[in-house]
């Protein structure tokens, strides 16, 4: 019998899991998990191909992670069925998921406790067809990265979103600057010091001016609650990288959004 199983018995990871799907509705309705000898790989892009996201996680990320499969192996699901059936996990309780070779249309998941309290749950989710090729994302030198409060970055690209559909951001080796406009509201800018950072490096002598959609980036933001620091790589002309690490800064573990950069006709 070819099975995958995977477990999470550590409730913060349990949440962090559960978060992971939370909002991937907001870019897409249907994932392929792939599952890798070592790890557990998903990529997809939103419907208006504007930002690619990366899920990984490794093995070791899990408290059981058993690949019984010859090679690797994708499987395609609703996303959003995915996120209702993990939404109704109660605190405390453990995730079982296990993918047979012999039922090869369902995904069976459990969530269990020992606690007398918890009532044990378990599913069985129907499986889909995706044909979606794995777009290769070479490796690029970043002009400029910083590392900010997740919380806070968030909190400013939502008020900024009131303010305009577009993002536009200069930074320099003093500060960062934020601004959205629009004829409606008037304008709205937020200078971010170089000290005020947890961290920040950017080329001798750059000064970077790009823009990017609000309504996109508000998307990716969507995640601040899964990680307390968000590391944002700019460099002009190229999509915009955020990564957020799901354990240690520079771990395997990390969500990764790409968001293109909005072209200036002018």
């Amino acid at each position: 019998m070819a099975t995958i199983t995977i477990e999470i018995l550590d409730q913060q990871k349990a949440e962090t899991f559960a978060g992971i799907f939370q909002h991937i509705k907001l870019f897409t309705d249907q994932i392929n998990l792939i599952f890798e000898k070592e790890r557990l790989y998903i990529q997809s892009m939103d419907s208006s191909r504007i930002s690619i996201f990366e899920v990984f996680l490794p093995a070791t990320w899990f408290d059981k992670y058993e690949h019984n499969i010859q090679t690797g192996h994708t499987i395609g699901l609703n996303s959003t069925i995915l996120y209702k059936i993990l939404g109704t996990r109660d605190k405390g309780q453990e995730i079982k998921i296990l993918f047979d070779t012999e039922t090869d249309d369902k995904l069976f998941i459990d969530f269990t406790s020992n606690n007398k309290a918890l009532y044990n749950k378990e599913f069985e989710m129907g499986l889909i067809d995706i044909d979606c090729e794995l777009m290769s994302i070479p490796p690029t030198e970043s002009c400029a990265e910083f590392s900010i409060p997740s919380a806070n970055f968030a909190n400013i690209i939502g008020q900024l979103k009131i303010f305009g559909d577009s993002l536009d951001i200069v930074c320099n080796e003093t500060l960062i600057q934020l601004t959205a406009t629009s004829v409606e509201t008037g304008k709205m800018a937020v200078k971010i010091e170089i000290d005020d950072l947890n961290e920040f490096s950017i080329d001798e002598g750059s000064e970077l001016t790009m823009s990017y959609g609000l309504a996109s980036l508000h998307n990716v933001c969507a995640y601040s609650k899964i990680a307390s620091l968000m590391e944002v790589h700019l460099t002009e002309n190229f999509p915009m990288k955020i990564i957020y690490w799901l354990g240690d800064v520079g771990g395997d573990a990390k969500l990764v959004f790409y968001l293109a950069p909005k072209i200036n006709d002018d």
